[in-house]
C-alpha cells in the first residue's frame, strides 16, 4: 500500500515543493531496485518505508517514519534473495520452490533476534529495537534513526587515526555493552568501523546486527562479512562464539589506532600482521600485545572473552626505573638462572605431589571397597532376572538413549553393565557439558558436519521427504538448546528429497545437463539414441514420461531419455532403410542393444 506524504523519501524532513530536498538532495523520481520495496510504502498501518539504505543476504534496510510517533526511525526487512523474489511494484514476498521450511527457520530467527534486542532497550550503546513484526509475507524490525555516521566515516573526515587516550574515553562503554549482549545469548559477528556510528554526541553505538546464517560462509544465503575484522572461524566451519566478537572489536581497536587496515583473517599466516605498535610508536606495548593477542587466529589460544579482553586492556602495567613497563624489559643472566631453579623446583613439587595423591587415592579405593564387601564372596545370582531398562520413548520426546545389551550371559559370568540413556549421561557428564545444541533444522547436513567436525558426531538418518529438500536435516536425537558436551553424538534425519519428483524440462538441453538435472533429483534414467533432425545433435529429443510428470523415485521408477542423434538426408540411390540401418559414428555408438544401463 502506498501512502502520500509531503516527507522527503531520503530523509523524511517535510517537503512541500519540487525538485531535489535541500538538505538531502534526494530526488522523487529516483529509481529504486524492482526487488526491494517502493518508497512510500505504509507498512502495519503505521510506517513509512523511505529509500533503501543497504542491503545484504539476510535481507534490506530502509529509512523509514513512525507516523504514531511523529519520528525517523530504520525498518529492517527479512528479505534473503536466494531463497525468495519480489516482482516490481508488489509488497508480497513469493518465496522460490522448496524454500519454504528453510525460509521459515531463517526468518524466525531474524524474529527472535529483534525481539531479544528489543528487551535490551536499556542498553544506550547499541541500536535500539522499537518494534518487530509480520506483513507481505515475511518480518520486519524497526530501529531507532541514529543521528551519527559511522566509525569508518568518521575516521575517514578526521586525522584517520585516534590516540590511546582517545580511545580510553570513548570505548570502554560500548565494549560493556558487547559484554552484556553476550551474557543475553546474542553474538553479533559483524564488529567493524562499518558498523559502529559516531553519535552527535560523540558516543559510539553497535548496529548490523543479523543472523549468524549471513555472517559465516557455506550457508544457504549470501554472506556478509567485514575483510579484515571478521574471524577466521567465519570463513571456515569453527564454532562461533564470544571470541568471534573479540576478534573483531580487537581489529576496530588495531584500525583506530594504527590508521591501518588489518589484514583479513583468512590471508593471514602466523606473523605476517605487523603489531599496532610497529606501525604507530605511540601505542602503548602492552595495549599493542593484548589487540594482536585478541585477534589471534586460533580461537583456542585466543582471548575468549570481552571481559578478558577489557581486564587486560585495561590494566596498569608496572613500570620500572627506565620507564619501561617491567615486563617488557630483558631479563639479567641473575634473573634468568633464579627463575630456571623457580621452574625446576616447581617441577619437583608437582611431581611429589601427584605421586602423593596417587597413593591416597589408591587407598581411599582398597577402603572403601573393602567396606563395600567387593572382597567377600558372591552368592550365584545366574537365575536372578536382570533388571528392566526403559528403552520406549515418551510421545512427543525426542531421545538419544541407547538399547541395553539384553542377550544371555554365561552361567558364572557378570552381566554386561546396560548403557546408560542421555539422561544419565548429561547429569553424570554436567560439568563437561558447556555448549548450547543448535537446531539443525533445515541445515545442509554435509555442511554442517564439516562445520562442526571435531565437537559433534552426526549419525544420518536418510528417509524420503515432501518438505524438504535433499540433504536438509529436520529432525535430530536431542532437543536444539540442551547444554551438551564436545564430542557427543546425535542421530539426524536427512532428507533424500521428495518421493515424488516432477519430470525436469528438456526443450533445448544437452543429454550431459539433463542427466545432471536427474541425478540431482535421484531419478534413475537409461538413454537411448533417436535419429532426428528436429533438435540438434547431442540435445534431448524427449523422453519417456511428459515434463511436469510425477517420477516415484522411491520405488527407483527409471526413464528412457532419448539423446538426439542428426542423420544426413536421403541419398537417391539410398533408401530409407539402409540409411537407418547405417552404423553410427565412433562417439555416438549406444551400448549393446541401444541402451546406457541406468545410472
Amino acid at each position: 500500500m502506498i501512502k502520500e506524504t509531503t516527507l522527503c523519501m531520503g530523509c523524511m524532513n517535510d517537503k512541500t515543493y519540487d525538485g531535489p530536498c535541500k538538505l538531502c538532495g534526494y530526488q522523487e523520481n529516483t529509481p529504486c531496485i524492482p526487488a526491494y520495496l517502493a518508497p512510500k510504502t505504509f507498512l502495519n498501518e503505521r510506517y513509512i518505508v523511505g529509500k533503501l539504505l543497504s542491503y545484504n543476504g539476510e535481507g534490506a534496510v530502509y529509512i523509514g517514519f513512525d507516523t504514531a510517533a511523529g519520528i525517523k526511525v530504520t525498518i529492517k526487512e527479512f528479505m534473503p534473495d536466494t531463497l525468495c523474489s519480489r516482482k516490481k511494484g508488489e509488497g508480497e514476498i513469493v518465496v522460490s520452490a522448496g524454500m519454504m521450511p528453510l525460509y521459515k527457520t531463517y526468518m524466525s530467527e531474524f524474529a527472535d533476534l529483534g525481539k531479544s534486542l528489543m528487551k535490551s532497550r536499556g542498553m544506550s550503546h547499541i541500536q535500539t529495537v522499537l518494534d518487530v513484526f509480520y506483513e507481505n509475507n515475511t518480518c520486519y524490525t524497526v530501529f531507532e534513526f541514529i543521528n551519527g555516521i559511522s566509525l569508518k566515516t568518521y575516521l575517514a573526515n578526521s586525522a584517520g587515526e585516534m590516540s590511546w587516550e582517545q580511545v580510553k574515553e570513548l570505548f570502554p562503554p560500548i565494549l560493556t555493552t558487547i559484554s552484556l549482549i553476550h551474557s543475553a545469548g546474542i553474538i553479533h559477528r559483524g564488529i567493524s568501523p562499518q558498523t559502529i556510528f559516531v553519535t552527535d554526541k560523540m558516543e559510539l553505538k553497535l548496529t548490523g546486527f543479523s543472523i549468524s546464517a549471513a555472517r559465516t560462509t557455506n550457508t544457504e544465503i549470501a554472506c556478509e562479512v567485514f575483510a579484515g575484522y571478521a574471524a577466521p572461524e567465519q570463513y571456515t566451519n569453527e564454532i562461533n562464539g564470544t571470541w568471534t566478537d573479540v576478534y573483531g572489536i580487537a581489529a576496530v581497536l588495531y584500525r583506530v589506532l594504527t590508521g591501518a587496515n588489518p589484514q583479513e583473517a583468512i590471508a593471514r599466516t602466523g606473523g605476517s600482521m605487523l603489531e599496532p605498535m610497529m606501525i604507530n610508536r605511540n601505542v602503548p606495548a602492552n595495549i599493542s600485545k593484548v589487540i594482536m593477542n585478541g585477534m589471534r587466529l586460533s580461537t583456542e589460544s585466543r582471548i575468549r572473552s570481552i571481559t578478558e579482553f577489557v581486564d587486560k586492556l585495561f590494566a596498569q602495567p608496572k613500570y620500572g626505573s627506565d620507564g619501561k613497563p617491567v615486563s617488557d624489559r630483558p631479563l639479567t643472566k641473575q634473573q634468568q638462572k633464579k627463575l630456571a631453579k623457580q621452574k625446576k623446583e616447581r617441577v619437583k613439587t608437582l611431581i611429589v605431589l601427584g605421586i602423593a595423591g596417587a597413593v591416597l587415592i589408591a587407598f581411599a579405593i582398597v577402603f572403601a571397597m573393602t567396606l563395600g564387601g567387593a572382597f567377600a564372596p558372591q552368592p550365584d545370582n545366574s537365575s536372578s532376572e536382570p533388571p528392566d531398562i526403559a528403552t520406549s520413548e515418551s510421545p512427543g520426546t525426542n531421545s538419544g538413549s541407547v538399547p541395553a545389551d539384553t542377550s544371555e550371559q554365561g552361567s558364572g559370568e557378570a552381566p554386561t553393565a546396560p548403557e546408560t540413556s542421555d539422561d544419565t549421561n548429561s547429569s553424570n557428564s554436567a560439568a563437561g557439558a558447556n555448549i548450547s545444541l543448535p537446531d539443525f533444522t533445515n541445515r545442509s547436513f554435509e555442511n554442517t558436519v564439516s562445520r562442526y567436525e571435531g565437537t559433534f558426531t552426526f549419525i544420518p538418518d536418510y528417509e524420503y521427504s515432501e518438505e524438504y529438500s535433499a540433504g536438509m536435516m529436520y529432525d535430530q536425537s536431542i532437543n536444539a538448546g540442551t547444554m551438551v558436551s564436545e564430542g557427543i553424538q546425535i542421530e539426524v534425519k536427512v532428507s533424500k528429497g521428495r518421493s515424488l519428483v516432477p519430470l525436469p524440462d528438456y526443450v533445448g538441453v544437452t543429454l550431459p545437463e539433463y542427466i545432471s538435472k536427474l541425478n540431482n533429483l535421484n531419478i534413475k534414467y537409461s538413454v537411448e539414441n533417436k535419429r532426428t533432425n528436429d533438435v540438434d545433435d547431442g540435445y534431448v529429443a524427449e523422453c519417456s514420461k511428459e515434463i511436469g510428470d510425477l517420477v516415484n523415485v522411491e520405488e527407483g521408477e527409471t526413464i528412457i531419455v532419448y539423446a538426439a542423434r542428426n542423420f544426413k538426408e536421403s541419398k537417391p540411390e539410398t533408401s530409407e532403410q539402409e540409411q537407418r540401418d547405417e552404423p553410427l559414428t565412433e562417439d555416438t555408438s549406444p551400448l549393446p542393444g541401444g541402451r546406457i544401463p541406468v545410472n
